[in-house]
């Protein structure tokens, strides 16, 4: 299996060739900011709603190299939008790439149980 992947610290792409879970760091810069490796588990949630409809939901997860990660996602009824994302303890943007805009699987279950059911993509930083 050949996974490409991006550094959500330096920028960096590079792949990864082999069949278990990548190491969970960047090869250009060593950071621990780099996509989950194998599916993430979730730990628990925590929800918060407001009377006028407007919500936030955290999903707080482990990957298959237990490195925590944290998905913060601002929502209005049914329609939400990932606003923050914390990997290792670090805050990373989450329009830095566009692989953000699909959730992983066990992310998008938390939410549908909290009534969001729809994830607007964020739109990636143009370079100039």
């Amino acid at each position: 299996m050949i996974l490409t992947l991006q550094c959500y610290r330096c920028g960096a792409d590079y792949e990864y060739v082999g069949t278990s879970p990548h190491p969970g760091q960047c090869q250009a810069c060593g950071s621990p900011c780099v996509p989950p490796a194998g599916s993430l588990s979730v730990l628990n949630s925590a929800h918060w709603e407001s009377a006028n409809g407007l919500s936030k939901v955290w999903v707080y997860a482990l990957d298959e190299r237990d490195r925590p990660f944290e998905f913060e996602v601002a929502a209005q009824g049914n329609r939400g939008k990932l606003v923050a994302l914390r990997v290792d303890g670090i805050s990373v943007t989450p329009q830095v790439d566009e692989t953000l805009e699909t959730l992983p699987p066990a992310v998008k279950t938390e939410l549908a149980d909290a009534g969001i059911e729809r994830i607007d993509p964020n739109t990636p930083k143009q370079s100039k």
